[in-house]
């Protein structure tokens, strides 16, 4: 049986908890899901992708899904794999598809969130790394359905959240979007009419942030009016008393300085 070659392996993501280690993995062209107990390596072992590749027993080089690992009562290595299909965004309504794997990651800014290099310039990308991540993408990517929809209509109109570039493709199946990346700072409390101004644009399209943490306003200063709003995941359809809430919160939130709600940028 041919095997997947460890030289060319490399761990996209992982989460560890105290039950198990859950891994992404790609090899060559492909990307694979191992879930681990924490019982069969050592933790630094878990911890470090060049310490627990080189441990991996032999991964058949089929295009299966995902695979459990665990120690038999002897201690010997023991692995189911399956073949089934993975959960995927369904919300895809752009024509352009993106194999996540073309593209050139230049700096991880958190868990499933890259800057990257697309078409030759930056852009950002988000993606869904495991299995429950999946409905946070999708209704971030319903979200951006409605105000890209919005945009297309009214093109004299400032943006009020970076262009959505198209849907991430992995293996065939859509697991995440890619967006223009803006520059600009974080929302200031002098800042607060432009953001009022855009979170009331935000509600006549019928929809509610969720979330106006002053880390999810991009202000560009040189530019006037320029302002854009991010990280739709926690959006939901217009109501009423929630858009209230939500107005009345932004001036404390624009105050905020503990750094909640703020991006921690990794090497």
């Amino acid at each position: 049986m041919s095997v997947l070659s460890k030289s060319d392996m490399e761990i996209l993501s992982q989460y560890i908890d105290d039950e198990h280690g859950c891994y992404r993995l790609r090899a060559g062209p492909r990307v694979y899901y191992l879930t681990i107990s924490t019982d069969v390596f050592d933790d630094d072992t878990m911890c470090r992708p060049y310490l627990l590749i080189p441990r991996l027993p032999d991964l058949p080089n089929t295009p299966w899904t995902t695979m459990a690992i665990s120690r038999d009562q002897d201690g010997s290595l023991a692995s189911i794999i399956s073949t089934d299909p993975l959960p995927e965004i369904r919300t895809t309504w752009h024509e352009r598809r993106i194999d996540v794997l073309s593209l050139t990651r230049t700096r991880r800014i958190r868990s499933g969130v890259h800057e990257v290099q697309y078409d030759g310039a930056p852009a950002i990308a988000k993606m869904a790394c495991f299995q429950w991540e999946i409905p946070r993408i999708e209704h971030e990517t319903w979200a951006y359905s409605i105000i890209t929809h919005h945009r297309s209509q009214h093109a004299h109109e400032s943006p009020m959240a970076p262009s959505f570039l198209g849907h991430l493709i992995e293996n065939g199946r859509t697991i995440g979007f890619l967006l223009e990346k803006v520059d600009g700072e974080r929302a200031r409390p002098d800042d607060l009419p432009r953001c009022e101004a855009l979170l009331r644009r935000v509600h006549r399209l019928g929809l509610v942030h969720g979330d106006v943490n002053r880390y999810n306003f991009i202000v560009n200063r040189d530019a006037e009016n320029s302002v854009y709003l991010v990280d739709f995941e926690h959006c939901t359809e217009f109501d009423e008393g929630l858009a209230r809430e939500e107005l009345l919160s932004l001036p404390a939130e624009l105050a905020e300085e503990t750094g909640r709600g703020t991006t921690v940028t990794l090497p």
